[in-house]
């Protein structure tokens, strides 16, 4: 499966950083690999440039997938809203994704 629209969260971690949000944010990778609907997902923090030093991006295949991150009964939905309650400067956006085709297939 492709993903089709990325769900791109940057954030920080709440200071002075407390063991809870190390376990929610376990709890959150955990629910995502495990959930087959999630096509792909990818964590990141540190490095350079302005803005929140954290980043998560989630493949999804379709708004619906994305409807169901945030309002399902799920454990990865559960563990999403459960996480991202206690970030701080959390921004979120939606990208959809780009097919690149050869000039031989055009």
């Amino acid at each position: 499966m492709t993903s089709n629209i990325y769900l791109v969260v940057h954030f920080n971690f709440p200071q002075p950083f407390q063991p809870e949000h190390g376990k929610k944010a376990w709890a959150l990778h955990e629910a995502a690999v495990n959930c087959d609907w999630i096509e792909e997902v990818v964590a990141a923090s540190g490095g350079v440039g302005m803005g929140p030093s954290c980043i998560w991006v989630f493949g999804l295949d379709n708004y619906a997938a994305l409807d169901r991150l945030f309002h399902s009964d799920e454990a990865i939905s559960k563990a999403y809203v459960d996480f991202f309650a206690n970030m701080v400067d959390v921004q979120d956006m939606v990208r959809e994704a780009v097919t690149f085709v050869s000039q031989a297939e055009a």
